[in-house]
This record gives C-alpha cells, sequence and structure tokens, in this order.
C-alpha cells in the first residue's frame, strides 16, 4: 500500500466531506429533540448515530450511484426529497406542540433519522461521496487503487468520529444552557434548519428546471 496515496485521499475525504456534513448542525438536531431525556439517552443515540453514519456513507461510497440509478432516483430528487424533511424536522424544533415535551419514555430512537439521515448523510454529503467514488472508478494507475480506496475509508472514519464526538458535546452544552436557554437556542436552530431546508429544496428545483431547459436546447 503506497502510504502517500492514502494519506492524500484520506486528507481529500475529510477536508471535503466535512465542512458538507457539518455536524454542529447535527448537535443542534439532538439538543432540541432530547429535552428532559438524561446524558445515556443522549450520548447512546450520538454513538449509534455515528455507526449508522459510517455505513450509511460506505454504502453511498461503494454502490451509492448503482442505488439510484436502480430506482431512477436524481441528485435534484435527492435534494428536494432531504430539502422537505429538514424543513418538517425545522417546523417542529420552531413551533412545538404541547405533546412533544421529551419525556415520554417510549420515544423511538433518533440516530437513524433525523440524525443521520438527513441531518449528517444528506443530499450534499452523498452527492459529495458518489463524485468522489465516480472520479476513482476512472482512475487509472492500478497499482495504488488499494490505497486510494483504503484511504478514503479512513477518510469517512475519520469524519464519523470528528461527528460522533461533536454529537457527545450536545449534552454538556444542553446543561450549560439551562431549559430556557435551549428551548430559545431551539426555537433558532429550528428556523436555521427551516432555512437550510428551503435552500436544499431551491438548489434542488434549480438543478431540474437546468435538465429541462438542457432537455428542450437538444430538441
Amino acid at each position: 500500500m503506497q502510504i502517500e496515496t492514502f494519506i492524500t485521499y484520506m486528507t481529500l475525504t475529510v477536508l471535503g466531506l466535512l465542512p458538507i456534513m457539518n455536524p454542529p448542525s447535527a448537535a443542534t438536531i439532538l439538543l432540541g429533540l432530547s429535552k428532559g431525556r438524561d446524558r445515556n439517552y443522549m450520548v447512546t443515540q450520538a454513538k449509534t448515530a455515528g455507526v449508522y453514519l459510517f455505513i450509511a456513507l460506505c454504502i453511498t461510497f461503494f454502490i451509492g450511484a448503482s442505488v439510484l440509478e436502480l430506482f431512477s432516483i436524481s441528485i435534484p430528487s435527492l435534494r428536494l426529497g432531504g430539502g422537505i424533511i429538514i424543513l418538517v424536522i425545522g417546523f417542529n424544533m420552531l413551533f412545538p406542540s404541547a405533546k412533544s415535551d421529551g419525556n415520554s419514555p417510549g420515544q423511538d430512537s433518533i440516530a437513524l433519522v433525523p440524525l443521520t439521515i438527513p441531518s449528517l448523510c444528506g443530499p450534499g454529503s452523498m452527492a459529495m461521496v458518489i463524485s468522489l467514488a465516480a472520479q476513482i472508478a476512472s482512475y487509472e494507475d492500478h497499482d495504488s487503487i488499494v490505497s486510494v480506496y483504503t484511504g478514503v475509508v479512513a477518510g469517512l472514519g475519520v469524519v464519523t468520529l470528528i461527528a460522533t464526538f461533536t454529537l457527545t458535546m450536545a449534552y454538556p452544552l444542553l446543561r450549560a444552557l439551562g431549559q430556557n436557554g435551549i428551548d430559545a437556542f431551539t426555537r433558532i436552530m429550528g428556523f436555521l434548519l427551516i432555512c437550510m431546508g428551503v435552500q436544499f429544496f431551491t438548489l434542488g428545483v434549480q438543478e431540474i428546471v437546468l435538465e429541462i431547459n438542457e432537455l428542450l436546447a437538444w430538441q
């Protein structure tokens, strides 16, 4: 295995994926949806989300493009779907109902949805990983291909560790803010999530319009 190639692709994966993934935004979702829950619940959700995230990233990297092609799902459609989910989460955080106090012992896990998908492994992250996989598929130096794939998987592992650590820091922030502070913080982040969802949705619409225009131009 070529160490230089391994380090290069691991670094590129981390630097390219981490800003798009934006783990602090996922931490705010965990913070907002875990009101009334104890530390063990939040840490468990954070660690479980880390496991789900690594699996989701690896699946996206190795077979993501094939899965999207199999179900005829385009990247713009992925953005639209992710935008709608983020919008719903944002509205629930900005305008919480009286029943959603987070104290129900039977509350479902939030590790997969919405922490992993679409927050951490959303349309932007998936598009980046799929693009990277397509670029590597055209790589002609077969002698170092093992180092390339190993470096990318290691990069995905590093990103997962960073995201998991960021999520685990949500509980100390919860303790520092207090109940009133977390209520205000949740509403603020709910508004920002709505803006993010609108942005995803708008990008998806723009890409679909561009595809339609290009199709009409060929006719």
